[in-house]
């Protein structure tokens, strides 16, 4: 198997994709991006038949609801010590930043991802170490319940590959960034956004097109996965719209391959943590994880950690040095098997 990788990875089949905004490229790619769509989207059979086991209430009801409409709600699965703990160490990392003044992240052409930051223009904290925070992250993201839901969505094994948690401020203005229509350019893939606030009406909720992680994107629209309002019109006409409102503690699951949006207002303040759970071992980050918080977990619990455990900071960065399922389309063997 290893040896029909290397061939279908060699240089001569790539070298048409060389001039990367070239026809070639476009060619090449829009031939690729339909196969690797329906070749990543196929269930492993060795998976569903070890995962004979149905899932429990109420986990049934939300793999229903993820399967019909791509996002599904679960309330009620964190214990009140754990969200105050998630919590405290949430704050903790926001007093971090403002100890120092409040640092602005990189520009958009400065490839240097920051640890903690605060954007003055975007009002928004940021930080790619959420789980150096508390490890009450980790009795959350590693659940064998919630990791199960994922898991049979997926019709997969997944494993986590990046984590973020952002302090979204009100704002006056929206429609930048994540805060627009958009899909994320990663196929049939799982995010796990953690509510830590309460999220109404009139505060910085998310809202998704229900039913839209069953479209089928072009590869321009991975390109540039942004979906302007005519667009939205043409593709999800008829699709019931979902304000994600929550209490804190409420987790929503969801297809990123959805139609999705943030939206910024004057209402309250959101604090959330959320995690990618992929069923390709694509763009993973190195994120820092002490080692006492991984103490207690069975080596079952920890594997979706598996490949970001391998991950050496002595030796890359934080970011991943590739980080766009766009550029690794023309490797086949990235992704064929």
């Amino acid at each position: 198997m290893q040896k029909t990788k290397d061939a279908v990875s060699r240089p001569s089949l790539l070298r048409p994709a060389r001039p990367v905004h070239g026809a070639a490229f476009w060619a090449v790619c829009s031939a690729l991006h339909p196969i690797r769509e329906a070749i990543t989207r196929l269930p492993d059979p060795g998976f569903l038949i070890s995962a004979g086991a149905a899932l429990g209430p109420p986990y049934r009801d939300n793999l229903e609801e993820l399967r019909r409409d791509g996002i599904t709600r679960v309330s009620g699965q964190i214990s009140p010590e754990t969200l105050a703990d998630l919590q405290r160490a949430f704050q903790n990392f926001v007093a971090r930043v403002d100890a120092k003044g409040g640092v602005d992240s990189p520009s958009e052409n400065d490839p240097a991802v920051m640890e903690e930051s605060y954007s003055a223009q975007s009002r928004q904290y940021t930080s790619h170490e959420p789980f150096a925070m508390s490890r009450a992250l980790l009795e959350i993201c590693l659940r064998p319940t919630l990791v199960s839901l994922i898991n049979c969505y997926l019709g997969k094994t997944s494993y986590i590959t990046q984590g973020v948690a952002v302090r979204i401020q009100p704002n006056p203005v929206t429609g930048f960034g994540s805060f627009q229509w958009h899909h994320d350019a990663w196929g049939k893939r799982i995010k796990m956004m953690i509510i830590l606030t309460e999220v109404g009406v009139g505060d910085q909720y998310m809202t998704y097109a229900k039913g839209s992680h069953r479209l089928r994107h072009s590869f321009r629209k991975y390109v540039n996965s942004r979906i302007n309002a005519e667009e939205f019109a043409e593709r999800c006409s008829g699709l019931q719209v979902l304000d994600c409102h929550a209490k804190p503690g409420d987790i929503y699951i969801f297809d990123t391959n959805g139609v999705h949006s943030g939206n910024r207002t004057s209402g309250r303040t959101r604090d959330t943590i959320t995690l990618a759970y992929t069923r390709m071992a694509h763009t993973i980050w190195a994120h820092r994880i002490p080692a006492e918080f991984l103490i207690g977990f069975s080596d079952t619990q920890l594997e979706p950690l598996r490949w970001i455990l391998r991950q050496d900071r002595r030796e890359r960065p934080l970011a991943p040095p590739v980080n766009s399922w766009v550029d690794q389309l023309p490797h086949l063997g990235k992704w064929l098997l």
